[in-house]
Order: structure tokens, then C-alpha cells, then sequence
């Protein structure tokens, strides 16, 4: 009885572990060095992983192999040179044997059971034959004499680009459940779509190809595939749609990241979630463009400071929702928030923010000691007299930041500033904690009714965009006198 039970347990436990192998890559490259070391590598967005290392035996065999399915996703297998060929992995593909040679030819592979990679090299190879034809007709296009000839070998070009197109969406439609599949399939481009006109022939609208092409862009994309993750695809799609699909204003940017992000959250794309709430906010978090710090706040808020973020650690959270909280104040078309309790350099005259009747305000935050400042500004005292002069009608609040009277009264002798400059000598006003600023000098353009229409601009930047404020803000005058 208990020899029986002994060999029970070795054949119960010869099955586990051969279960618990879940995948096993062999490549077998004819040449290869022995006790070489190999890496297996997936794309990941615009970067790779390192996922297994192995060394090559005598007969140049490398197998990775581990107890967790490999999730699915184009892999790279890296020599010690640092050459490298791609491969897929899916779910349905976790142990298959790849043969080749050192030179990596697609023509020259020996797939055994893999659909995925016989299908994937299959383009591959076609796509080779393509590339051969495309050097020719750019060699001869670059010794082509007439406008016709060069016209006949661009058309060549578009010819080579169908074809490529056509095979990706061949091998998708033949079988697919294949995760390549998936990965041509997003490769597709859109229908032209048919313009809805008017009885009279016109167009219903004028941007149809615009709307469509921005309302479609993700048609072709298993947005609940997460493996589109680890192929350069997801990335380049994300990174093309947020910044040049759609004009990049913060409102334009809130209203299309909100609807991708949404559709990723219906498809139950976990990993793709992730990446394009990462993505997006760390990207217009660096922007220099004015006014998108709306997109982070909007970011901050609707995923990490609401519990949607759990790969963000507490510090990151805490971290967002901090400037969250200080940036809220002075977002772009906000109500600019009331400065009082300020008094001139006589000490004697409160100016309050809210005081000011302009179709204009700058409002700059700035210290005396501050090199940048000490340029900009003469260069604003400049503008305000030869703009109004010319019908820009704007008034200045200079708001001083430090404590050094004497020397703030002492420049703005010297420099003759004639716009309001005041300062919080009696320690009253809490204008810090409504503006967050972390550097000098830090300006604000607001309208009539003191919301922010601009902000964090240059003074080089001044002139252009109060003028355009000025064409806009008479334009709206003339409606309303018409009206």
C-alpha cells in the first residue's frame, strides 16, 4: 500500500510540474556559439522589457522556459551581439520551436507549432520582397528626368503601400482569433467617408472628413486587447490621436481623452487603461503650452485623486492631488481669484485686483532680484505705453513678492514703471495661497470680467496675444451693438 501511494504521488507530481510549465520557446540557430547568453525581450510601448535570459547549448539551442504563461505581445529575441528578430506570443502559442541561422533571413525560418509566428513571418517575408522593390523604384526616382516619370514611380510607391496594406488585412480576415490578427487588423485605415449634403448638392458639413476620422480613429482596435500593449502599435496609435487628430486646446483635449478612455474602460482593456491615464497625464504634465495644466487637473482629478490609479503608489497620489488642489485656483477661463489687502509704494493706497476696469489685465507676480524679471520688466513698461497708444488697451497689476522695500521702491524709481506696482508690506493679503507659482516672473492675462484667458507666457509673447485678445473682444462689441 505504500509503494502504491508513493508512486502515486511521483506520477501526481510529474503532472503538476508539467502543467505548471506553461510556457517553453526553443530557437535553434544553426551556427550559433555554445554557452552564449540570449535574451527574450517584449516591446512595451515605446520601449522594450527584458522577460527571460537563457544560454545556447552546443548545438546552439536556447529554450526559455518558466511556470507563468507569458502574456500576449511581439517579443524580441536578443543575441550578445545585440542582434535581434521578432517573434509573437500568445495565449494559444507558449511553447513552439523556432530554427534559423545567424543571418535571421524570414525566408530561411523554421516554424513548428505556431500559428501565430507562421502567419507573422509569412508577412514577413512578403513585406521583404516589397522593401527589395521599394529601394529599386527610390533609387530611380532619385535619377528620374521628368515631372511624369516621377509622378509614374510615386504612384508605384502608393501601389507598394496597398499591397503591404492588403496582405495584413489578408492574414487577419483568414483566422481572427489570432492575436497578429488583432495586431494587422489595427493597422487598417479608415473607409473615406460619404459627405451627408444638402437638397441643393452643398455640404452639411464642412469638416465631415475631420468628425469621422477623429469619431473612428479606434474602430480597428481591440481596445480590450491588452497585448497591443507590448507591440509599438498602441503607443504610436495613442501618441498620434492625442496630439495631432483634434486641436490641441485644453477643453479639445479633456473632452477626446475622456471618450478613449471611457471605451478602453468598456472594452475591460486593464493594461491599456493603465498606460493611457499614465500617458496622457505625464505628457501634458511636461507641456509648455499654455493653459494645459487644465489637463492635468482634469487627469489628477478624474483618476488618481478618485481611487482609479491602484499602480500609482501613495506618494505618487498624494503628490497629484497636492497640485491639484494649488492649481485649481487659476486654471485657464477661471474666475481669476480676488488679490486685496495690497497697497502701492506710498504704503498708503490700497489697489485690489477687482478695482481695475480695463477690457484687460496683466497681472505679474515679481521680485526685483529676480534676473529674469530685471528683463521683462522695463520690456512690459515699454508695451503698456506703446500698445494703448495703438488701441491695446490693457492695465498692468505688478504684484511685488519679497520683503525688500527699500529696494523695490528704489527700481521702480529707477526704471519709471508706470503701471500699478503694489506689495503686501502689512502681511495681510493671502494672495499665495490662491496663485501658485514657483518661479518669477509669473504673468495673467485676464478679460473684463477677470477670468484667466492666458497665462505663463514670455513677455516676447505680450503684443501677439493681447492683440488677438483686442480683435476678438472688439468683435464681440460690434455683435452686441448689432443685436
Amino acid at each position: 500500500m505504500t509503494k502504491r501511494i508513493t508512486l502515486l504521488s511521483v506520477v501526481l507530481l510529474f503532472i503538476t510540474n508539467a502543467f505548471a510549465q506553461s510556457y517553453k520557446i526553443t530557437i535553434k540557430i544553426k551556427g550559433a556559439k555554445p554557452n552564449a547568453t540570449y535574451l527574450l525581450a517584449n516591446y512595451y510601448a515605446d520601449k522594450n522589457q527584458l522577460k527571460d535570459s537563457a544560454k545556447s547549448d552546443k548545438n546552439g539551442t536556447i529554450i526559455f522556459e518558466g511556470n507563468e504563461k507569458l502574456p500576449n505581445g511581439i517579443y524580441l529575441l536578443v543575441t550578445p551581439s545585440r542582434n535581434y528578430f521578432d517573434m509573437v506570443i500568445s495565449q494559444q502559442d507558449q511553447n513552439f520551436t523556432l530554427e534559423t541561422d545567424t543571418l535571421f533571413d524570414p525566408d530561411k525560418f523554421v516554424i513548428k507549432n505556431s500559428k501565430e509566428n507562421s502567419a507573422f513571418f509569412e508577412f514577413n517575408i512578403f513585406a521583404g520582397k516589397k522593401s527589395i522593390e521599394y529601394e529599386s523604384i527610390k533609387t530611380r526616382l532619385v535619377f528620374a528626368k521628368t515631372k511624369s516619370d516621377t509622378i509614374s514611380l510615386q504612384k508605384q510607391f502608393q501601389v507598394l503601400d496597398s499591397q503591404i496594406q492588403i496582405k495584413r488585412q489578408e492574414i487577419a480576415l483568414r483566422d481572427p482569433s489570432l492575436f497578429i490578427s488583432k495586431v494587422f487588423k489595427s493597422f487598417k485605415e479608415l473607409d473615406e467617408p460619404v459627405p451627408l449634403r444638402n437638397p441643393d448638392g452643398s455640404l452639411q458639413d464642412s469638416n465631415y472628413r475631420y468628425t469621422y476620422f477623429k469619431d473612428h480613429y479606434w474602430d480597428n482596435i481591440d481596445l480590450g486587447e491588452d497585448g497591443l500593449i507590448r507591440t509599438p502599435v498602441f503607443h504610436n496609435k495613442l501618441r498620434i490621436f492625442m496630439t495631432r487628430t483634434f486641436m490641441q486646446i485644453p477643453d479639445s483635449i479633456v473632452k477626446e481623452a475622456d471618450k478613449l478612455i471611457k471605451k478602453i474602460e468598456a472594452a475591460r482593456g486593464k493594461e491599456l487603461f493603465r498606460y493611457s491615464v499614465m500617458w496622457i497625464t505625464n505628457h501634458y504634465q511636461e507641456s509648455k503650452v499654455v493653459c494645459m495644466d487644465k489637463v492635468l487637473h482634469y487627469m489628477g482629478t478624474t483618476y488618481y485623486c478618485a481611487g482609479k490609479t491602484p499602480w500609482a503608489d501613495t506618494a505618487t497620489v498624494r503628490k497629484i492631488c497636492e497640485h491639484v488642489v494649488k492649481i485649481r485656483p487659476t486654471l485657464c477661463e477661471a474666475q481669476a481669484p480676488p488679490i486685496v489687502n495690497l497697497f502701492d509704494s506710498t504704503y498708503l493706497k490700497q489697489i485690489d485686483l477687482y478695482s481695475i476696469n480695463s477690457p484687460f489685465t496683466v497681472v505679474i507676480f515679481w521680485d526685483h532680484q529676480c534676473g529674469h524679471c530685471i528683463k521683462t520688466m522695463p520690456r512690459l513698461n515699454t508695451l503698456y505705453d506703446s500698445l494703448n497708444k495703438i488701441g491695446i488697451k490693457f492695465e498692468v497689476y505688478a504684484v511685488y513678492t519679497q520683503d525688500d522695500w527699500d529696494g523695490w521702491k528704489k527700481y521702480l524709481r529707477k526704471k519709471r514703471l508706470k503701471f500699478m506696482n503694489v506689495g503686501n508690506m502689512y502681511g495681510k493679503s493671502n494672495y499665495r495661497k490662491e496663485y501658485f507659482f514657483v518661479a518669477t516672473p509669473q504673468m495673467y492675462i485676464l478679460d473684463k470680467d477677470k477670468r484667466i484667458k492666458i497665462k505663463n507666457i514670455d513677455i516676447e509673447e505680450l503684443s501677439s496675444v493681447l492683440g488677438l485678445l483686442t480683435k476678438e473682444y472688439n468683435a464681440d462689441l460690434k455683435k452686441i451693438k448689432k443685436n
